[in-house]
């Protein structure tokens, strides 16, 4: 009797393993291994190895990179990941007779440090050709099978923003603004447009965008590309931007791109009193007000039109202060609050976690914001960035 239960134990206990396995199997998962991925006949290990560190150069002119399916396995996509923001770029999937079914160039795509590609289910191989000695730090290739949230499928930003969130490095995201992002963009599903003005290296990048994905946010944002640095000179940090006209330009460009309803963005006195933050908050508050005006910043009226910003808050502002509720847990979030699933983003960014800390009713209470700039008049509520207009929750 003993050993017909054990035998039974050890059959449920086997089809379980089985079960796991299939299951595991189902999921979307890495293949890249198995790939072949080459360029003039050359493999190319360094942009399989999974070290961003590791790059390839795509030679003057143009260079083609190769990548051959396992042989009688579907792929669901590939992921580049570029070394700078990508440039110029074809990709053509083909199938088993070497025939093109799927062409696409870089006007389709956002540019970022990051490209999503779906394949064809007919796909057994997949070219990129590369201009002007373009770097690629990685390439992904993921089998088919139930969708793995862990697999970054990064979308191209919307068309139209509700709210703009204005950073100057990678971790002030969540850093300074607490669960604005998992609240806007999870919760109450607003298009919540995140944009870095500075580029902190290509490890700082990567953890930005771990810590968006974390927090439910699979639209890319951003990064304008100023070079940081701690100047406490006002004038030689304008200088290290290009100035003030520059540094306004750029950023009316971008509000007239993502034309967002809203604007959020640092301290006047830069939080903890960083020169480059301070920089953000005042250039934001005029290009807010210079992007409606179609005399100012000529050369992006005719790609974009002009847009009126309705309302700009700055951090910690004593001007029509606002407080923002973090802490009301949601089921959109798993019931977790927006603070709590910012603080799991902020996780990402291993290389700060020593020397930054998120704050919620102190110093830098990320919960306090002023109106600095309305077109729509005053807040009545003041709990709520998007009060008075057309992206009212």
């Amino acid at each position: 009797m003993k050993k017909i239960v054990l035998f039974i134990v050890f059959a449920l206990l086997l089809s379980l393993s089985v079960f796991a396995v299939c299951e595991e199997d189902a999921m979307e998962h890495e293949i890249t291994d198995r790939c072949i991925v080459t360029c003039g006949g050359y493999n190319l290990d360094k942009i399989t190895d999974g070290d961003l560190n590791t790059c390839w150069t795509g030679a003057r002119g143009h260079s083609t990179v190769n990548i051959d399916l396992p042989e009688g396995e579907k792929a669901c996509g590939m992921l580049i990941e570029w070394n700078k923001q990508m440039k110029q770029f074809e990709c053509k999937q083909f199938n088993a007779e070497g025939i093109v079914i799927v062409s696409s160039t870089d006007k389709e795509y956002f540019k970022n440090y990051v490209t999503w590609f779906d394949f064809d289910e007919n796909t057994v191989r997949a070219e990129i050709k590369v201009y002007d000695k373009t770097v690629i730090s990685d390439i992904h290739v993921y089998s088919t099978g139930e969708s793995n949230p862990e697999i970054q499928k990064w979308k191209n930003p919307p068309e139209k923003a509700d709210i703009m969130l204005v950073v100057t490095h990678q971790d002030d995201e969540v850093l300074w603004f607490g669960g604005l992002i998992p609240y806007y963009g999870v919760v109450e599903d607003k298009n919540v447009q995140l944009v870095f003005v500075t580029s902190c290296g290509r490890n700082r990048v990567q953890e930005a965008l771990n810590c968006l994905w974390r927090m439910g946010i699979d639209t890319l944002p951003e990064f304008i590309g100023y070079k940081d640095a701690y100047i406490e000179d006002r004038e030689e940090a304008l200088k290290l931007w290009g100035g003030s006209s520059s540094i306004e330009s750029s950023l009316v460009k971008r509000i007239r791109d993502f034309q967002p309803e809203v604007i959020v963005t640092h301290d006047y006195n830069g939080e903890y009193g960083h020169p480059q933050h301070k920089l953000v908050a005042q250039c934001m508050v005029s290009a807010a007000k210079a992007a409606a005006n179609p005399n100012k910043h000529k050369n992006t009226v005719k790609e974009f039109g002009v847009w009126e910003v309705k309302k700009v808050y700055l951090h910690l502002s004593n001007t029509g202060t606002i407080y923002m509720d973090w802490d009301t847990p949601y089921e959109a979030l798993g019931m977790k609050t927006p603070l709590q699933v910012a603080e799991e983003g902020y996780q990402e960014h291993k290389s700060q976690l020593l020397r930054y800390s998120m704050e919620s009713g102190k110093i830098f209470d990320n919960t306090k914001f002023g109106l600095v700039y309305t077109t729509v008049g005053e807040d009545v509520n003041k709990n709520d960035f998007l009060e008075n207009t057309d992206s009212a929750l």
